[in-house]
């Protein structure tokens, strides 16, 4: 736990199996934190023209500022890595246990380079500081087998980040694991991961065993909890935060996208499912404690909130948007198909979601018909590494730059950003200082916002475009660090870390580039879209 305002960055260097920490800290003076840490520390530590797969390349891993405290859903961390030697950071919004764990030690970021003489190497960081080894009996099992191990050696409640299979395999659609508390699901493999840069660095899993949650030093911890008390208010009253997300999961974010009447539609699936036969057998262990939030303090609950109509329990959120991108892709509602892709996806170390698109991509370009049937067989080849194998975990990317002369329509996978355009967002912020900010880069600040904070995406729907819970949020950051802020600071300081990260891609890039934002703010473009309100 720390016990001052002065916290830590580790620096771990893989090459000499050696771990330092530096002080950092607000009593430091410190202004950056979260996602901005992020940027400054690839500024600092990363060399100009680093490949991805060079030692010298960094993984950065960096808690929001309010994870490690009784704030209400601040339970995010970023996991980042330079992209390629002339590219921008590929960054990675994940969840966990693991955030508030590392809030709770005091500890601001961590920042891994080099590569370890050996394979399977573990990070184990616990109150005492961190230590380097290695456990050559993790090599090749699957991803829940590791889990299982690690906990099994360290505690049930200890926080796990890693790679598995795919990762050894330097595979592009490989990512990593992360943990979530005790229970069923006990671990996600998110989106924007990247297990290849793991597998680089011979570096297995990170394990933080200390038994804190909530030990983050705050200058005025009773006012930061009433705080806190307000904010968790201002989100379960909210209609999707605390209505719709808590009942249905992610299924709500799938209605968004769709452009349906959201509300309406959902209250209807609400009433479907509270009548339908709850004989139907469950998809997943019984006698398991199921976890309904992914961290505690996550005031939404969005996990295991997802059933069919009929009553059948999906094994994760995972398997509802598999389930989605089967049927996009393949024209099935196989229900026990994506069952059984979404846990052999897992269990190698890849999101399923992106394997479906990408054996979509496949399937087109070798004129393959009725390609769900050959999904499972797919993932065969992807955990042997075969050459089609290898070719699929490429990603639709992969499979349209080696079949340039197929019409892929509109399969490939397309970054948040690029769809931008289709919408007319508008916010509604009366802040001064920020008029002249264009509408989309007022979005991408405020979600930037809650990115260097710590807060989950989802409660985007609560919480931008409105300038009482940025006060709010202020107050808070006030009461945490002991350092004036007002709302309209925080989106500003948010903003001139989308500068420079935009600036740090432009350096390595040489050409301008656009914003580097979640996945998820496709939602929000059709939730703020004008045209969709008139």
């Amino acid at each position: 736990m720390a016990t001052d305002n002065i916290e830590k960055i580790l620096l771990i260097d893989l090459n000499r199996s050696e771990c330092k920490s530096v002080a950092y800290g607000p009593l430091l003076g410190e202004r950056i934190y979260g996602r901005g840490l992020v940027l400054s520390l690839f500024e600092k530590y990363l060399p100009d023209e680093t490949g991805r797969f060079e030692p010298d390349n960094l993984i950065v891993i960096a808690p929001g500022l309010f994870a490690g405290t009784p704030a209400p859903s601040a339970v995010r961390m970023f996991v980042a890595t330079a992209e390629s030697k002339d590219g921008g950071i590929q960054i990675s919004n994940t969840t966990g246990n693991m955030p508030q764990k590392l809030g709770s030690l005091g500890i601001a970021a961590i920042v891994i380079k080099g590569r370890a003489e050996h394979g399977n190497t573990i990070i184990h960081i616990d109150s005492n500081g961190a230590d380097i080894l290695w456990d050559d009996s993790l090599e090749g099992i699957p991803t829940g087998e590791i889990v299982k191990s690690l906990k099994g050696r360290y505690g049930r409640n200890s926080a796990i980040i890693g790679t598995g299979i795919s990762g050894d395999k330097l595979l592009s659609l490989s990512s990593y694991f992360c943990t979530y508390p005790d229970g069923i699901p006990e671990y996600n493999v998110p989106r924007d991961g990247f297990g290849d840069v793991w597998g680089s660095k011979n570096l297995r899993a990170i394990v933080v065993d200390n038994e804190e949650y909530f030990g983050r030093t705050c200058a005025d911890p009773e006012r930061f909890r009433l705080l806190g008390r307000k904010l968790t208010q201002t989100i379960i009253n909210d209609d999707i935060c605390g209505s719709a997300l808590p009942s249905l999961g992610s299924i709500t974010i799938m209605k968004i996208l769709s452009g349906c009447d959201t509300l309406a539609s959902l209250d209807s699936l609400r009433q479907k499912q509270a009548s339908a036969s709850t004989d139907t057998p469950a998809v997943r262990p019984a006698g398991e404690r199921r976890n309904k939030t992914c961290a505690p303090m996550c005031v939404i609950g969005c996990l295991n909130r997802h059933s069919t109509n009929d009553g059948r329990q999906y094994m994760s959120p995972a398997q509802v948007e598999t389930q989605a991108a089967i049927s996009k892709c393949f024209g099935t509602d196989d229900f026990y198909l994506a069952a059984e892709v979404q846990e052999k996806a897992t269990d190698i170390g890849i999101v399923a979601t992106e394997f479906v698109t990408a054996c979509k991509t496949f399937a087109l370009s070798q004129g393959i018909e009725n390609g769900e049937e050959r999904l499972l067989m797919w993932l065969d080849e992807v955990e042997s590494g075969s050459l089609t194998g290898r070719l699929i975990a490429s990603r639709t990317y992969g499979v349209a730059d080696l079949y340039s002369d197929v019409k892929l329509g509109g399969w490939i996978d397309r970054k948040a950003v690029q769809d931008e355009q289709l919408f007319d967002v508008k916010m509604s912020t009366k802040y001064p200082g920020l008029r002249g900010l264009d509408e989309l880069e007022l979005l991408y600040s405020q979600i930037f916002v809650l990115e260097n904070l710590g807060f989950c995406i989802f409660t985007a729907f609560a919480l931008l475009d409105k300038d009482e819970t940025f006060e709010l949020m202020a107050e808070m950051f006030e009461a945490m660090t002991g350092k004036e802020m007002t709302g309209e600071q925080l989106i500003m300081e948010a903003n001139a870390c989308l500068q420079r990260e935009k600036a740090f891609k432009e350096k390595r890039w040489r050409a301008a580039q656009k914003a580097v934002i979640p996945p998820f703010t496709r939602v929000l473009y059709r939730y703020f879209d004008k045209k969709g309100t008139e």
